[in-house]
């Protein structure tokens, strides 16, 4: 798997730029603020069908016209494939318009025709945020290699927030008890259907991950598990109907599950230090991308921003090592300093200034 060309239009803080990737790695390089997280974003989108950090999809638009465009060339298995995804903004509403190959698509769809892994700063959350950020990681994995997935996730939520009103209709008294049944009913099946992909998902992650830990950090053990409902999800949502009337909201299911992390044997997120955090978000996104390369068959686009930052050399370079076993990278930093002269000489390298791609000078 690998990005041909990228085009922006409008996008954050790009006015126009098309850009040409080399098949291997390829570095760009620029002081922060100046376009190279966007520039990863972008590539991210083509994979998810949505941002991995903007809130709302408006925040993509540039301050050039209401609309932003992300386009771009893929080879998938020696078959290439256009994508083009567009945010137009029309006063308080927002629309977003997907096309593979030129054929509309719904956003649930496109994910799996471009693979990719990200990591940025704020996957430090993997650590040291709540589970609502674990579970997004999950999802973010599965949605590109489970066929079915996104459709079962969205259909899901919207269920969740039927039977959360419901369940506030029937504490008041306005509607019975009984109209809980067919939304249980749907929502356990698609609750244990996820449950099932992530439980199939952490046990394959988690030797990947520890065997990638202890490359990086010199032997640390990291060890990872999955936190989920039980079995039998319709006699959990029976069992606790009582207390979900009470507190009008659902209390058991994937919305409240959890991937624990540990290092060495104690919580990551309590005692590990800030090198042994960003170490161990690493070793998980380098085990997503062996995870899907798995599935697939195709190693997806690794997509690195700054994170050669607060690795100690050692780590570094073992990072950097991986990191040179094949597959199309793309990786940002502030400087070219971390990286080996044998590495750069391989690597097609740019910089990156107030939204201009260059050739470094």
């Amino acid at each position: 798997m690998r990005l041909v060309s990228l085009t922006l239009r409008n996008y954050r803080n790009y006015a126009r730029l098309q850009l040409e990737l080399g098949p291997s790695l390829n570095v760009f390089l620029g002081q922060n603020a100046q376009g190279k997280t966007n520039l990863l974003e972008a590539v991210a989108i083509l994979a998810l069908s949505s941002s991995p950090r903007a809130r709302r999809e408006s925040d993509l638009v540039g301050p050039l016209g209401s609309e932003a465009t992300v386009e771009a060339v893929a080879d998938a298995s020696g078959r290439r494939v256009e994508l083009s995804f567009r945010v137009a903004r029309e006063g308080e509403r927002t629309s977003k318009t997907i096309r593979v190959d030129g054929v509309a698509r719904r956003a649930v769809d496109l994910p799996g025709e471009v693979h990719a892994t990200l990591f940025w700063p704020e996957d430090l959350s993997l650590v040291k945020g709540g589970p609502e950020h674990r579970r997004r990681f999950l999802n973010e994995m599965l949605v590109q290699v489970v066929k079915g997935y996104g459709r079962a996730l969205a259909r899901y939520r919207r269920v969740l927030d039927q039977r959360n009103h419901l369940l506030r209709q029937v504490a008041t008294g306005q509607q019975p008890r009984s109209r809980l049944e067919v939304w249980d009913s749907e929502l356990a099946s698609l609750g244990t259907m996820l449950v099932q992909a992530r439980f199939r998902a952490v046990a394959e992650l988690a030797p990947l991950a520890a065997s990638g830990h202890a490359a990086i950090s010199g032997g640390e053990e990291l060890a990872i598990g999955y936190s989920g409902p039980p079995d039998d999800l319709a006699g959990a949502l029976a069992a606790v109907l009582d207390q979900d009337l009470r507190r009008g909201t659902t209390s058991v299911g994937p919305h409240r599950d959890d991937l624990t992390v540990s290092i060495s044997g104690t919580e990551a997120r309590s005692f590990a230090s800030q090198g042994q955090q960003r170490t161990a978000v690493v070793s998980l996104k380098l085990a997503e991308s062996d995870l899907i390369e798995a599935r697939t068959g195709e190693r997806p686009i690794l997509l690195l921003d700054d994170v050669l930052s607060e690795l100690d050399p050692s780590r570094r370079e073992e990072l950097l090592a991986r990191v040179g076993e094949g597959g199309q990278v793309i990786v940002t930093s502030v400087e070219a300093g971390p990286f080996p002269p044998g590495l750069m000489a391989r690597a097609r390298v740019r910089c990156i200034s107030g939204g201009r791609v260059e050739a470094c000078g």
